[in-house]
């Protein structure tokens, strides 16, 4: 409805049409992660500090700096409900199962199980895109969303992602 109120009127900023649809797409992308993870999750206590702390020695220090971030993010989504851009969280976790060949275990090996499916890359694209999108135009606005037929292509795909992510 908002969109249809911008979209004859002349130089609108479309930003607050997507504004309104951030805390849904980011509760669908945590409930995607939620439904895929938790039941790979360990019940005690001790064994979820392990699982979210996956012995890092292999891997360079830039890249130990990221997988660790990852896995704190998960923690923060999957153990407290509260993980931070959570879009994001989702795009950074699909390309890690499906793009990234390091071997990790706890957290980042259930990611490689439990993100690989049919179709998985077209998501990761879409999700991608979303966030990108996102990134540019709404959260940080780094550009001004003027253009009312981009604003009307990417508001079809997010409601688009919306149905097919909360599935």
């Amino acid at each position: 409805m908002l969109y249809r109120f911008f979209e004859n009127k002349e130089g609108m900023n479309y930003a607050p049409v997507f504004t309104a649809l951030l805390g849904s797409i980011d509760e669908v992308a945590k409930g995607f992660l939620v439904r895929r993870l938790q039941p790979e999750m360990p019940v005690t206590v001790d064994d979820q500090k392990a699982w979210f702390s996956p012995y890092l020695g292999g891997v360079d220090c830039k890249s130990e700096d990221y997988y660790r971030k990852l896995a704190q993010n998960l923690k923060r989504t999957l153990v407290f409900n509260n993980g931070l851009s959570l879009i994001g969280l989702l795009r950074s976790c699909l390309d890690y199962a499906l793009n990234d060949t390091t071997k990790i275990g706890g957290v980042l090996e259930a990611l490689q199980t439990q993100l690989r499916f049919q179709g998985g890359r077209k998501f990761l694209e879409t999700v991608t895109r979303i966030n990108d999108f996102r990134n540019t135009y709404i959260a940080h606005q780094e550009q001004e969303l003027t253009d009312k037929n981009l604003a009307e292509q990417e508001l079809k795909i997010w409601i688009e992602a919306l149905h097919r992510i909360g599935k």
